[in-house]
């Protein structure tokens, strides 16, 4: 029974010092992450901060800032402001990155607000112009049949089935027909 005791006690000691080893370790990838980061590798510290964030049990203050900040100078403002924020709840005022925090926090904001604005600038310019951006595809879900390849009415008594006018029965219109579509220039093709 003694033994059994003394081998658990063993046992316990040796999975709390790996647990120990393995924080101390995630640690230092941490550190390293801060130290890419003040050298401008931000992409290389952006790989350490994700790798430290799955594997970290109970994640630090700090490393939200230091992932928010990071991820400001990579450009992705939506992540920065929440982890920014997520710092500031978490520390307050009395954090030791509060001014910085708060500085970077309102510069991912006021970026990440032009960057809607361009985006919605982008998108009416696109819709004024009649023409959309196919994104590379020779092929668009035509919007009449919703891609069916027909046209389904109600009728008195039943659905009346109608092959598509302007897919010719297929689901798909090419880019250039998508665009004469919305611009109220394709007419319908006879089948």
């Amino acid at each position: 029974m003694k033994s059994t005791l003394i081998a658990i006690g063993i046992l316990i000691g040796l999975s709390s010092t790996a647990q120990n080893l393995a924080e101390t370790a995630l640690n230092k990838k941490m550190d390293d992450a801060v130290e890419l980061m003040n050298l401008g590798n931000y992409e290389g510290a952006n790989k350490e901060f994700v790798y430290v964030l799955n594997n970290m049990t109970v994640l630090p203050s700090n490393l939200a800032f230091y992932f928010g900040k990071n991820s400001f100078y990579l450009g992705k403002y939506k992540q920065s402001i929440n982890w920014l924020n997520k710092y500031l709840q978490l520390k307050g005022t009395s954090g030791r990155f509060y001014e910085e925090a708060s500085s970077l926090l309102e510069q991912s904001e006021d970026a990440y607000l032009k960057l809607m604005q361009k985006d919605e600038q982008q998108l009416k310019d696109e819709l004024a112009s009649g023409e959309f951006d196919c994104g590379g595809l020779e092929k668009m879900i035509c919007p009449v049949c919703r891609g069916e390849g027909v046209v389904i009415k109600k009728g008195a008594f039943d659905f009346i089935y109608q092959t598509c006018p302007y897919s010719a029965g297929e689901a798909y219109l090419t880019c250039e027909e998508y665009n004469a579509f919305m611009r109220g220039e394709l007419e319908p093709k006879s089948k």
